[in-house]
Formats: C-alpha cells, sequence, structure tokens
C-alpha cells in the first residue's frame, strides 16, 4: 500500500511540480519510511518555494540532528527562530542539541584520579562544560522572554546558573519557577 501510496503523490508531483502540499505529503511518506535523507531533499525543495516558513527549518533541523549533522542542525533550528521568534520547540531542540555534549564530559569528569595531569585535564573539561552552558543561557533567557512559564525552560537554566554558581541567576528562576506553577 505505501508503495501505492508513494506512486501516486510521485505521480501528481511530477504533474504539479510546484505544489507545496504534494511536496510535503511525499516528504511525510519518507519520514514514516525512514528514509531520511529523501526527506531532508524533499524539504529543502518546500523551502526553496516556502524560504518563510519556519516549521520547514525546524523539521531539517531534527532531521540534521537524527542524522548526526549538528552543525546543519544548529543553523536550521537558528533559522527557524529568527522566522518564527515564538517557536518554542526551536530553542527547546537547539538547547538540547548544545547539551548533547555534556554527557561525554561530565562522563570523563568521572572517570579521572587525581594526579596533577588529571587534576588539569578535570580543569580544561569543567571550562568547556561550562562553555556549553553559557551558550545555552541567551537561548533559554531568549524563550523565557516569549514563554514565561515554560518550566522546562526555567528548571533547565536555574540548574545551569546553580551549576556556574551564579546565585542571582539561580534564584530569579527559582522565583519564575514557583510564580509558574
Amino acid at each position: 500500500q505505501r508503495e501505492m501510496a508513494i506512486n501516486a503523490v510521485q505521480e501528481a508531483c511530477e504533474a504539479n511540480p510546484d505544489d507545496l502540499n504534494l511536496i510535503l505529503t511525499e516528504a511525510n511518506l519518507y519520514i514514516e519510511l525512514g528514509d531520511k535523507e529523501r526527506f531532508k531533499s524533499l524539504i529543502s525543495q518546500a523551502i526553496a518555494q516556502d524560504p518563510n516558513n519556519a516549521n520547514l527549518y525546524f523539521n531539517l533541523g531534527v532531521v540534521n540532528a537524527d542524522l548526526g549533522d549538528k552543525d546543519a542542525a544548529r543553523t536550521y533550528y537558528q533559522k527557524a527562530i529568527e522566522l518564527d521568534p515564538n517557536f518554542e520547540a526551536s530553542y527547546l531542540n537547539l538547547v538540547a542539541l548544545i547539551l548533547e555534549g555534556e554527557a561525554a564530559i561530565v562522563e570523563e569528569m568521572n572517570s579521572l584520579g587525581t594526579s596533577r595531569k588529571d587534576n588539569m585535564r578535570y580543569d580544561e573539561l569543567k571550562k568547556v562544560r561550562e562553555g556549553l552552558y553559557k551558550e545555552c543561557i541567551p537561548i533559554l533567557k531568549g524563550l523565557i522572554t516569549i514563554s514565561s512559564d515554560n518550566e522546562e525552560a526555567i528548571k533547565t537554566l536555574m540548574n545551569i546558573y546553580g551549576t556556574l554558581g551564579d546565585n542571582q541567576g539561580y534564584m530569579e528562576m527559582k522565583k519564575l519557577l514557583e510564580g509558574a506553577e
């Protein structure tokens, strides 16, 4: 049945190559089949026709993140936010993408011993981790500005402030969180 659906949509697309809805229908069929590369190609085609559609950029961000292309995913999430500053999921996915590297950093930090060399490496890793956190702060602040009741964003920023030792920022988020609950 899927083969028939794909053939029907492809025929319709050939007859109406500029029909954005047909392109998106075909793209959705391919994502259901797990063909992310074909999906990516079709969404790129859709963007060429509708370059101000934040949702298309967001979807490309998701697929590129799934395919392991973090730089492209980041670019697409940022473009989605630029086109639609109220697109909450783009902010959250961008922060999640940035923080993905944190687990490996923490794992390595926890595996280190107490030698001078290990202590130096720990300090390096701590700076890298703090860099990830600092990168997320303006993104989360932007999200909280448009959605002051987004508990996930508030909690994440509160944890970041706590880890960075920013007591003022931590208390601001705690107060916001209490207001959101």
